[in-house]
Order: C-alpha cells, then sequence, then structure tokens
C-alpha cells in the first residue's frame, strides 16, 4: 500500500510539473480575478488527485480483504483435507520432512558405484521398507505426498538396476580344470589361494572342493555382496562376528559357524577368501 501511494504521489508531481511548464504566469500582470481563478483551477486539480488516492486506498483494502478471505477458505478446505487422512498441517509437514528425508537418502545411495551398491543391497530393502510403511499413513493418500513416494520408488528401482550391473560373473569348468587353476586365472582372480572364494562362494553345487566337472558354470564374485564377509589372514569367527558390520558381539561366533557349516568343518578352522553368509 505505502508503494502504491508513494507512485501516485510521484504521478502528481510529475503532474504538477508538467502542468507548471505549461502553464507559466506573469504574476505581474495577472489580476487578482485571474489569479483566484487559476489557484481554484489547481485546487480543483489536487482535490481529484487525492480523491484518486482515497479510491486507489479503498480499493486496496477491498483486495487484502478478499485475499485474506480467500486464504480462510483455502485453509479451511486442506484442514478438511487433512481431517479425512486424520491429521493436521504439522502433521502433514512432519510427514513430508520424512518423504523429503528418505529421498535425499536414497539420492545419495544412488550416487554410489556399482560395485558398493551391490555389496549394500540389504540398504535398498531397508529404504523399500521404510516407503511401504510411510504408505501405511493415510497422508499418503494426498496427491503431492503420492507423486513423492512414486518418486522415491522410482530411485530406489534405479539403484537396484545399477547395482545389478556389478552382479558377479560366471565361469563354465572345462576339462582339467581344478579351483586352484581357475583362481590363478588372470581374468579371474590371478590368486591360485582364492580357491576356497570360488568355492565357497558355490556351496550349493560344489560339495567337495576337490570335485568339479565339466560344463559346471561357477559364480565369480568380484565385490562383497550385501549380507557376506570375506574371511582375511589372521581372522577368527570371534573376531569377525564382534565387528560392528557383522553381529557387534563377538559371542555371535556361533551364530557364524550355524551359518557356514556346509563350508566349515571345524569352527577353529577358516582360511582367507572364504567367504561367509551373515544371517541378520
Amino acid at each position: 500500500m505505502k508503494l502504491m501511494k508513494l507512485t501516485i504521489a510521484v504521478l502528481l508531481v510529475s503532474f504538477i510539473s508538467v502542468y507548471a511548464q505549461n502553464y507559466s504566469y506573469n504574476y505581474d500582470e495577472m489580476t487578482q480575478e485571474q489569479y483566484n481563478a487559476e489557484l481554484e483551477k489547481w485546487k480543483s486539480r489536487l482535490a481529484t488527485a487525492e480523491q484518486g488516492i482515497s479510491d486507489e486506498d479503498a480499493r486496496i483494502a477491498s483486495l487484502k480483504a478478499e485475499l485474506e478471505s480467500l486464504n480462510q477458505e483455502i485453509d479451511a478446505t486442506w484442514n478438511e483435507i487433512y481431517a479425512t487422512a486424520s491429521s493436521d498441517k504439522a502433521g502433514n509437514d512432519a510427514y513430508v520432512s520424512d518423504l523429503n528425508k528418505l529421498k535425499s537418502d536414497v539420492n545419495s545411495f544412488l550416487g554410489m558405484s556399482p560395485e558398493d551398491i551391490y555389496s549394500r543391497m540389504n540398504e535398498l530393502d531397508d529404504f523399500a521398507a521404510k516407503v511401504e510403511e510411510l504408505k501405511k499413513n493415510d497422508l499418503s493418500t494426498l496427491t503431492a505426498n503420492e507423486k513423492l513416494l512414486g518418486q522415491i520408488e522410482s530411485l530406489i528401482n534405479q539403484a537396484r538396476e545399477k547395482g545389478k550391473t556389478a552382479v558377479p560373473p560366471s565361469y563354465t569348468v572345462t576339462r582339467g580344470d581344478y579351483l586352484w587353476k581357475i583362481a590363478a586365472k588372470e581374468d579371474i582372480y590371478g590368486d591360485a589361494y582364492a580357491w576356497m572364494r570360488i568355492y565357497t562362494s558355490n556351496s550349493d553345487q560344489i560339495k567337495d572342493p576337490n570335485l568339479i566337472f565339466p560344463d559346471q558354470v561357477l559364480t565369480i564374485p568380484r565385490v562383497v555382496g550385501p549380507n557376506e564377509y570375506l574371511v582375511q589372514k589372521g581372522e577368527n569367527l570371534s573376531m569377525i562376528a564382534g565387528y560392528s558390520n557383522v553381529y557387534g558381539s563377538s559371542f555371535k561366533w556361533q551364530k557364524l559357524f550355524e551359518s557356514n557349516k556346509g563350508t566349515i568343518s571345524d569352527p577353529n578352522v577358516i582360511y582367507p577368501y572364504q567367504l561367509l553368509k551373515i544371517e541378520r
């Protein structure tokens, strides 16, 4: 409103300046009657300008009242919408904040390399579980929230597809192959001692590491997958169980043993390159 008044005042001054230039008077030669007549004309013009300002103020006040009324109607409508979801504006704001936080987390995850995503696929499952939990809230049915949930699900799917590019390749056994020989190949691991990794990664089809057969298709993992752990030299089950990314307690070594009985016959003996399953 102040800006509008200032604008009108500037226009009024400009108006007077223009007319002052167009109507210059020689007051020494004017009669009193002429002077009074001109003065009345200027008073009339000034009154008209002041009335214009007053009318503009009234229009502005009317528009403000209409806007306030419209905002109240909008707020009332939204409150009715929130009520259908058993919530209110504050509840929806908190819900949207949770959605945006989850979207940001998934976006960051998507920015990782395919190998890192593959090794942390279980975190994608956690994200998906959070989405399903958020969907249980009635606020999820609001159009904007529904759209945001869809965007998050799309990001999760994109991350899954990106991680799939790091899925372990395979090797088809040929006559004369054995695990040491395969592991030593430059395009496999380039290290014969990594035979244990091939064995433990294929425990579902290799019962005896000394017996593999032609045309057998073996998985050759390049990265450690989700819920897996690759044994390093000098480690034991108790030490591994104590790691924060495993169980966080060395006393849970028995759980590791039970989950890997197929490839561990003695819990006191494990080997480098041995791939352990981490049951959650």
